[in-house]
């Protein structure tokens, strides 16, 4: 009839995207203990304005299509379908890296908050990664100072068109071919302990000088991911239980950013992990070992040819013919188990994000920029911007005890540290 033929006309029309490879996982992998949603935050030194803010948010869209989207579900895969759907900026009113994808409620994969002078941007991470929404923060708070502070003419430099921005980068660097050597990543260590209620995320921040932490870095000849992956070890050895010790290796789980490597501006997903594995039993507890061992190993496994297998192997099941056959629900079944079965292999994840940078007029207004993640296990998140190096740590666990032992290290080593954190005195057990 026409009503129906209306409906097809219509659906014809909207714009669609299949998820890029790293994302398909996510809709299957998130709960409310884990909901793969992660927040970057930018701190201002003046109070926040709620309508210049919904203002930036609705300009700031307008040059990231794909933020646009909401998630469908098909007979065989999601895709991201464009909506007309409008932003709507709120006070911060949940805990950070609530849920954000629900079934039955089809919405933006993303919001915007603001609490006093701190800018919030939340994103379920089925539609970018943790560079893509970077650049969409800094795009935000742009946006939001040229209309606040008459800071106009002086735009983040982000030259991508909109297609680019929407790319899938995934399909464009794969080649086809199956690498036969696969990584074996045996079970690691896994903290344990009491986790609080309703799984609330626990966030604790550490403000640094950069400088300071690159200098310590540069005396063990490491890089600072290394380093402070290195200090990360210690401080899970260092509370870790003595029957313990020697068992399972220390595993850290490290995203890269593949921007670094291949040639891409995407605001999508577009990055692998890498695995770095301690093993207390055979290199002992000597702290420029662990650097060393941690440095060797990244050295080793972020090189463009090892990266582009990453991309291979990532890609076949996608490009495989009886997977794509295969219903929805029963994939998210299989990839549910398979995201749960890889986490067996990981004790922490650390993120670096890399140094974030403004047009040098906006810098007088900014006071820093730092990202948490969701996580059932233990998550630390870095970010530097002027000279300030933030390290957030993200758990749900009511123990603080790693915590403190990583920026104790720090201190220890004439790294002052300034903390804040999102639980109260009468929470802690510390």
């Amino acid at each position: 009839n026409k009503t129906d033929i209306r409906n097809e006309v219509t659906f014809m029309k909207s714009e669609w995207n299949k998820l890029d490879n790293a994302a398909k996982i996510f809709p299957a992998a998130q709960s409310k203990k884990d909901t793969q949603v992660f927040r970057f935050s930018c701190e201002l030194y003046k109070t926040v304005n709620k309508d210049l803010l919904q203002k930036a948010t609705e300009d700031t869209l307008e040059e990231f299509d794909i933020f646009k989207s909401i998630l469908r579900r098909g007979l065989f895969w999601y895709y991201l379908e464009e909506s007309d759907i409008k932003p709507i900026v709120r006070e911060e009113y949940k805990i950070p890296c609530s849920l954000i994808y629900q079934r039955n409620n089809h919405k933006l994969l993303f919001e915007v908050t603001y609490y006093r002078n701190r800018i919030n941007l939340e994103v379920f991470h089925v539609l970018t990664d943790g560079t893509g929404a970077m650049n969409f923060l800094k795009t935000l708070v742009s946006n939001y100072l040229a209309l606040a502070e008459n800071t106009a003419d002086s735009g983040v430099d982000y030259d991508a068109s909109s297609t680019q921005k929407s790319d899938d980068s995934f399909s464009k660097y794969y080649s086809g071919k199956i690498s036969s050597k696969q990584e074996n990543n045996p079970v690691a260590y896994k903290i344990v302990g009491r986790k609080y209620p309703d799984d609330k995320l626990k966030v604790i921040n550490g403000m640094v000088d950069v400088k300071k932490v690159l200098e310590e870095s540069h005396k063990y000849n490491s890089t600072l991911t290394a380093f402070l992956s290195a200090v990360l070890v210690k401080s899970i050895i260092d509370e870790m239980p003595v029957r313990s010790k020697g068992k399972k290796p220390i595993t850290i789980l490290i995203p890269v950013n593949l921007r670094n490597f291949f040639p891409s501006v995407s605001a999508r997903n577009f990055f692998c992990l890498t695995y770095i594995q301690y093993d207390i039993k055979k290199h002992g507890e000597d702290f420029e070992t662990m650097v060393d061992v941690i440095n060797t190993q990244l050295k080793s496994k972020l090189k463009a040819e090892k990266l582009l297998g990453t991309i291979d192997t990532y890609s076949a099941v996608e490009h495989n013919v009886i997977t794509r056959i295969v219903p929805l629900v029963v994939k998210d079944f299989f990839l549910r188990i398979a995201y749960r079965m890889s986490g067996r292999a990981v004790t922490a994840t650390f993120s670096n994000i890399g140094i974030v940078k403004m047009p040098e007029n906006m810098n007088k207004f900014i006071k820093c920029f730092d990202v948490y993640i969701s996580t059932d296990k233990l998550q630390l998140c870095s970010c530097s911007f002027d000279g300030k190096l933030t390290l957030g740590f993200t758990s749900q666990f009511i123990s603080s005890d790693i915590e403190m032992r990583f920026f104790r290290e720090l201190t220890s080593r004439g790294i002052d540290v300034e903390l804040t954190s999102n639980i109260h005195d009468d929470e802690r057990n510390d």
